[in-house]
C-alpha cells in the first residue's frame, strides 16, 4: 500500500482547512482524525478532521480499470476506526449540492490512496459526536449522550479535540498574546519569578509546601514581592505570565489550586489613578482584538454556549467602594462601609452599573484598609487605601493597588497583619535603599475567561486543571 501510495501524483501536503473549490480536480494530500465512517452498498463515507475543520472523503467499491483503492485496500479502510489518524491522498471535486455535517460543505475529496499513521481503540471513553454536537444539533437529536465533564478531563487530550475546547484554548491563547503585545508595546519588560520561596509571600497559610532538600520550601501564591522587588531594583515597567498556587479548599467549579497568573507593576509617575486607566486600556485592547482576530473562535462557543457581547467603553467606570456599598443599600443587601464585597454582592454590582451605565465592566476603588494586604498603601486619614477591584458580568477578576514604598510604613503595616518581619526579610530589605512609587495588578487568567464568557465552571479554561480533587491526568 506505501508503494502505491508514493506513487500517486498530488499537489503537496494540504490543510484541511486551505481546501475549497479553485481546487477542483486536482490531487492532495490531507492528514486528520477520522471523525465519522460509513459504508453504504458500494461506497464508502469518511469525515476526516482536522482541528476545527472537517471535510467528507469519498471512496467506490473498486472494479476492474478503475483505478482507486484495489479490494484489499477498500476492505481495510473499512475498518478504520473512529479517531484513527490516517493519510488520504485524493481528487478534490466540487460538489453542486451542500455536504450537511462538514465545515467544507462544497468540495469532497474523491479517495485514491491511503495509510493509516495511528490506530485507534474501538473502545473509546467517549464518542466524539456527542462531544462535539451543538446546542441546536441537540435539540434536533435527542439520541446524542450527555458526557459527564470528569469524565471528558479524565480523558482531556481526546477532549482537545472537541470543537468547543479547541476554540477555547485558542481564545486564552489569544488572551495570552494581546496581553503580552500591549505591555510590550508600553514599554513593559518579561519577568520570570520564582515559584519556589522560604517562606508565605503575602502572610497567607494557603499554600502548599515541598521538600527542598534538607529543609521546607513553598510554591509561590503570588509573584507579588517580586515584581514590587523589580520595580525597587530600578525596572520600571514589569509583566509576568506565570502560574500560581493556591492550597485552598474550595469550590472546584470557581477556583483552581493551580491557575495562569497575568501580572504587571509599574511606576507611578503621577497618581494611581493612571494605573487604573492604563489597566482599563489593556483589557479593552485585549477585548478589541478578540472579537477582530478570534470571530471564528468566538462563534463556535457560541454554538455549544450562548452568551452576550461584551459591552464596555473606551473610558473606565469607576465607583468608590462606599458608592458601592451605597449602592447594594439601596437594593436591600446588608452590609456596612468597612465590609469586602462577597461573590453574591458583586454578583449584584455587575447588573445595578449594567442598568445604570450600560456596561458589563466596571471598577471599585478606595476599598477599606481591614480589606487589603499588607503592601497597599494606604490614606490613614481617611481610613482607606488606593486600590482597586475590576469587576466583570458580576465577577471580580483582578485585584491592584498602589503599594507601600516607605520601608518604616511597610514594616509597621506587616506587623500589624500579624507576619513575623523576619519572614519577609529579602523584600523589606529592598525598600531600605529607595523605591519609586509604584502600583499594578494580577489577573487570573482563567477566572478572566470564566467571567468573560459567562460559564459556570472554571476547569475549562484550564489546559489539565488541578484542584482539592484532581492531580490527573
Amino acid at each position: 500500500m506505501e508503494e502505491r501510495l508514493s506513487k500517486i501524483s498530488v499537489d503537496g501536503m494540504r490543510e484541511i482547512r486551505d481546501l475549497d473549490g479553485s481546487l477542483d480536480g486536482r490531487c492532495v494530500s490531507v492528514r486528520g482524525f477520522v471523525f465519522k465512517s460509513s459504508c453504504t452498498g458500494k461506497y464508502i463515507f469518511i469525515v476526516l478532521r482536522d482541528g476545527g475543520c472537517t471535510v467528507q472523503c469519498m471512496c467506490e467499491k473498486p472494479t476492474d480499470g478503475s483505478g482507486g483503492l484495489t479490494m484489499p485496500e477498500f476492505s481495510s479502510l473499512r475498518k478504520v476506526t473512529h479517531e484513527s489518524y490516517i493519510e488520504i491522498r485524493g481528487r478534490v471535486v466540487k460538489q453542486g449540492m451542500e455536504i450537511s455535517g462538514c465545515s467544507k460543505k462544497d468540495i469532497e475529496v474523491r479517495i485514491l490512496g491511503f495509510r493509516v499513521l495511528s490506530i485507534a481503540d474501538k473502545s473509546l471513553p467517549f464518542a466524539m459526536k456527542d462531544v462535539s454536537a451543538t446546542a441546536e444539533e441537540r435539540e434536533k437529536n435527542p439520541t446524542l449522550q450527555n458526557v459527564a465533564y470528569h469524565i471528558r478531563l479524565d480523558n482531556r487530550a481526546m477532549d482537545l479535540r472537541a470543537p468547543q475546547t479547541r476554540a477555547t484554548f485558542r481564545v486564552v491563547d489569544g488572551v495570552m498574546f494581546f496581553f503580552r503585545t500591549y505591555l510590550r508595546q508600553n514599554g513593559f519588560m518579561e519577568i520570570k519569578t520564582s515559584k519556589l520561596i522560604g517562606s508565605s509571600s503575602e502572610g497567607g497559610a494557603n499554600l502548599f509546601s515541598v521538600d527542598y532538600f534538607k529543609r521546607k520550601a513553598f510554591m509561590a501564591q503570588s509573584p507579588q514581592l517580586y515584581k514590587q522587588m523589580a520595580i525597587v531594583g530600578g525596572f520600571k515597567r514589569v509583566y509576568e505570565i506565570g502560574h500560581v498556587y493556591r492550597a485552598e479548599e474550595s469550590n472546584i467549579n470557581r477556583y483552581l489550586s493551580e491557575f495562569v497568573g497575568l501580572d504587571m507593576e509599574m511606576e507611578i509617575c503621577t497618581d494611581y489613578n493612571d494605573v487604573i486607566r492604563f489597566i482599563h486600556s489593556m483589557l479593552v485592547s485585549i477585548f478589541d482584538n478578540l472579537k477582530k482576530e478570534y470571530g471564528e473562535e468566538l462563534e463556535t462557543i457560541r454554538a455549544f454556549h450562548a452568551f452576550e457581547d461584551l459591552k464596555y467603553r473606551r473610558d473606565p467606570v469607576v465607583l468608590t467602594h462606599r458608592e458601592c456599598v451605597d449602592l447594594l443599600l439601596n437594593e436591600g443587601v446588608e452590609m456596612g462601609y468597612e465590609d469586602d464585597f462577597n461573590s453574591e454582592s458583586e454578583k449584584k454590582l455587575g447588573s445595578v452599573v449594567r442598568r445604570m451605565h450600560g456596561v458589563d465592566i466596571f471598577v471599585i476603588k478606595d476599598y477599606p484598609i481591614s480589606t487589603r494586604p499588607f503592601y497597599t498603601y494606604r490614606d490613614e486619614e481617611k481610613g482607606i487605601t488606593r486600590s482597586y477591584d475590576f469587576i466583570l458580568r458580576g465577577q471580580e477578576i483582578l485585584s491592584g493597588a498602589q503599594r507601600v514604598s516607605i520601608y518604616k510604613d511597610l514594616v509597621k503595616y506587616v506587623e500589624e497583619h500579624g507576619i513575623s518581619p523576619s519572614s519577609l526579610g529579602g523584600y523589606l530589605e529592598s525598600f531600605k535603599y529607595g523605591a519609586p512609587p509604584h502600583g499594578g495588578c494580577g489577573i487570573g487568567l482563567e477566572r478572566l475567561m470564566k467571567a468573560y464568557f459567562g460559564m459556570g465552571d472554571i476547569r475549562c479554561f484550564s489546559l489539565f486543571p488541578r484542584d482539592p480533587n484532581r492531580l490527573y491526568p
